[in-house]
C-alpha cells in the first residue's frame, strides 16, 4: 500500500510540473527534460508513468477534468434548492479555477490553435458537462427558480467569466490590480460572479 501511495504521489507531482511547463511553453515548446527538471526527477521516471509527451499532455487534461467532474457531482448532490446549489458550485469552481490557472492557459491555447486534443476534449468532457448544466438550468426553470435562458449563451458567458479572469494577469496588473489571485480578491471574485449570475437568472 505504501508503494502504491508513493507512486500516486509521484505521478501527481509529475502532472503538476507538466501543467506549469505546458502553460509556460506550449505543447511544442515543452520537453520531457523540462518537465523532469521542474519536478526534480530523472527523465526516465517520467517515461515510467507516461509513454511519451503526448500521453503526458493528455493526462494533464484528464486529471483536470476528472477533478472538475467530481467537484460538480458533489455539489449537485447538496441538500439545497437549485439556486443554493448553483451558488455553492460557482464558489467552488472559482476556487478550482484559481488553483488551476496554468491548465486554463493550456486549455485556452489548445482551443485557439484547434489542437489535436480539441475534439477529444469536446466529446469526452465538454459535451457531457454542457448537457448536465443545460438540464440543471431547464429543471430550475420548470421549478420557477430560474428564468428561461439560452443554455448555449448562458454557459459560454459563465465559462468566459471563470476562465478569462484567471488567464489575464498582465491585463489585471495594467489596471492596477494588486494580488488579483490572493485569497481576498478570490472571495470578491466569487461574489461578483455570483451577483451577475443571480441577477441574470432570477
Amino acid at each position: 500500500m505504501r508503494k502504491k501511495n508513493h507512486e500516486v504521489t509521484k505521478r501527481e507531482d509529475i502532472l503538476l510540473a507538466a501543467e506549469h511547463v505546458f502553460a509556460e511553453r506550449g505543447f511544442k515548446g515543452t520537453t520531457v527534460r523540462a518537465v523532469a527538471q521542474k519536478a526534480g526527477i530523472a527523465n526516465s521516471l517520467i517515461f515510467y508513468y507516461f509513454k511519451n509527451k503526448l500521453v503526458l499532455y493528455e493526462a494533464v487534461f484528464q486529471s483536470f477534468f476528472e477533478q472538475l467532474e467530481d467537484l460538480i457531482l458533489q455539489h449537485l448532490n447538496l441538500d439545497l434548492d437549485r439556486l443554493g446549489i448553483l451558488k455553492q458550485l460557482l464558489f467552488a469552481v472559482t476556487e478550482f479555477s484559481a488553483k488551476h490557472r496554468n491548465l486554463l492557459i493550456i486549455l485556452t491555447r489548445e482551443i485557439i490553435d484547434n489542437g489535436n486534443l480539441v475534439q477529444k476534449i469536446n466529446n469526452k468532457y465538454f459535451r457531457p458537462l454542457y448537457d448536465t448544466a443545460a438540464e440543471f438550468l431547464a429543471e430550475g426553470s420548470k421549478e420557477a427558480l430560474f428564468r428561461k435562458v439560452d443554455p448555449l449563451h448562458f454557459l459560454q458567458t459563465l465559462m468566459g467569466m471563470n476562465i478569462f479572469y484567471f488567464i489575464s494577469d498582465p491585463l489585471l496588473q495594467a489596471v492596477g490590480a494588486r494580488d488579483p489571485y490572493g485569497s481576498q480578491e478570490i472571495e470578491k471574485r466569487k461574489m461578483e460572479v455570483w451577483n451577475i449570475v443571480r441577477s441574470s437568472l432570477t
